[in-house]
């Protein structure tokens, strides 16, 4: 009994974590620099509390990695990475409180030393974090002060830094094939690519399906994702349950922003 309390408890907690959530817009996710070495810039975070409260936010950096292929973030201790721009980034202000909606306008500037290590690529988080223990809490109940339940989550906006004299933009298609797809009766075809330049690629794949028999056809919806230097990533594509029996060519396309070229690699397929 106790056990089944305990988890219905967790439940109601991040349910309300949640909820919290929903109601506190970020924008933009992402940022993208391209400074000089001994450059500086400046952009803005925009914050927007739509709950009925006033609520209290931090903001601080850390690291990140992206193992594997499947486009799934690690988040790293602040100066831990190699490719760490920590030091380099700054937000002001880095702490401030929001009534019911009220909007913060967060300048984040990135001043990068001239240096050899300026160079390089670089990547890192913001981490908007909002601590109900520095906020009002007379919308909490007794029972959870009492407890030390203060509810707190984070927002975690990417940030991408390339120096403008990385320009070697370069990837390749390691492999597409047939995978088992989520539902029973789906075909499901997969595109690993991996970054084999110097800068960050935000790439575009999609695939061309041509059917042998009628010469019909059809191309698929875009899928965009970013890869970091050395990285790789796999996406899958579902095909259309409507498509016909009968032998296809499929052309999988990744656009990774050459201005020259593309990568494709083809693969023959029969549905039965």
């Amino acid at each position: 009994m106790t056990t089944k309390f305990l988890s219905s408890f967790a439940f109601i907690l991040l349910l309300s974590i949640g909820l919290k959530a929903q109601n506190i817009s970020v924008a933009p996710s992402r940022f993208y620099y391209k400074v000089n070495p001994g450059g500086v810039k400046s952009q803005n975070l925009k914050v927007t509390n739509n709950s009925k409260s006033k609520e209290s936010f931090v903001i601080t950096f850390g690291d990140f990695s992206a193992p594997g292929s499947l486009g799934k973030s690690v988040l790293m201790k602040a100066g831990e990475s190699p490719n760490s721009l920590v030091k380099y980034i700054s937000a002001s202000p880095s702490y401030f409180e929001l009534e019911p909606g009220k909007s913060q306008d967060v300048q984040v500037t990135l001043e990068m030393p001239n240096l050899p290590e300026s160079n390089k690529v670089k990547w890192g988080t913001l981490m908007l974090k909002l601590d109900r223990s520095r906020a009002n809490t007379s919308n909490l109940g007794s029972n959870d002060v009492g407890m030390g339940i203060l509810e707190t989550f984070q927002f975690v906006v990417h940030i991408f830094q390339t120096p403008p004299n990385i320009t070697f933009k370069q990837a390749e298609i390691v492999s597409l094939k047939q995978v088992t797809a989520d539902r029973p009766g789906d075909k499901a075809i997969s595109i690993l690519t991996k970054n084999t330049g110097d800068a960050i690629l935000d790439c575009a794949a999609y695939i061309e399906i041509v059917n042998l028999g009628t010469g019909k056809k059809e191309r698929m919806k875009p899928a965009a994702f970013t890869v970091l230097p050395g990285g790789s990533r796999e996406m899958i594509f579902t095909l259309p349950s409507i498509i016909e029996k009968g032998k296809y060519n499929l052309t999988g396309v990744v656009d990774f922003g050459s201005k020259d070229e593309v990568q494709a690699a083809e693969l023959e397929l029969e549905i039965n």
